[in-house]
């Protein structure tokens, strides 16, 4: 049984990931496939657990891109962008608001500070879902942004229906 550090990864999950692809991938074969589907949260897992700090290394907290300015520095810039978003959303003080794929949190945190809004992250991965609360508390911004462990496939059955008033997916800088 895999054993949990005090920052939230598992044991093996890095080395578990790579079991579930194979050294050469033209020999990739459906029952590989299919056993990572079966196994998606313990493949996106293990993933995570292992390039986290790499991309806070890369993107700061931040995990999307943005366009950047002349002149512009690249926290601004990232800053920038999810304020568009969140004035995009149209968001604004007491929302309640759903950020899929949360990451470490610093998009949710970014735009609760822009927008006044209450925002809940979501994620399945323990290590972004301790970094994120340690990040938030730093902030000061535990009352306003929460994160919480689940499935976002499974919605419907942790918050029920029509729980926001607005949510979204950062993919890449683009709140869908």
């Amino acid at each position: 049984m895999a054993t949990s550090a005090a920052d939230g990864r598992v044991g093996n999950r890095i080395e578990n990931y790579n079991g579930f692809w194979k050294e050469d991938l033209r020999r990739e074969d459906e029952g590989a496939m299919e056993k990572r589907l079966d196994s998606y949260t313990e493949v996106v897992n293990g993933y995570y657990d292992g390039a986290t700090e790499l991309y806070e290394y890369g993107w700061a907290q931040s995990f999307h891109f943005s366009r950047f300015y002349k002149g512009e520095a690249f926290l601004a810039s990232l800053a920038r962008h999810e304020h568009y978003l969140a004035a995009q959303m149209g968001l604004r003080s007491g929302m309640r608001v759903l950020d899929v794929g949360c990451g470490v949190g610093g998009p949710a945190r970014e735009i609760a500070q822009f927008s006044d809004a209450n925002i809940v992250g979501l994620n399945n991965n323990d290590f972004q879902l301790h970094r994120a609360r340690k990040f938030t508390a730093k902030a000061g911004l535990e009352k306003q942004v929460t994160f919480v462990k689940g499935d976002f496939m499974k919605l419907v059955e942790q918050f029920g229906e029509n729980s926001f008033d607005a949510g979204g997916h950062d993919v890449d800088g683009q709140f869908v």
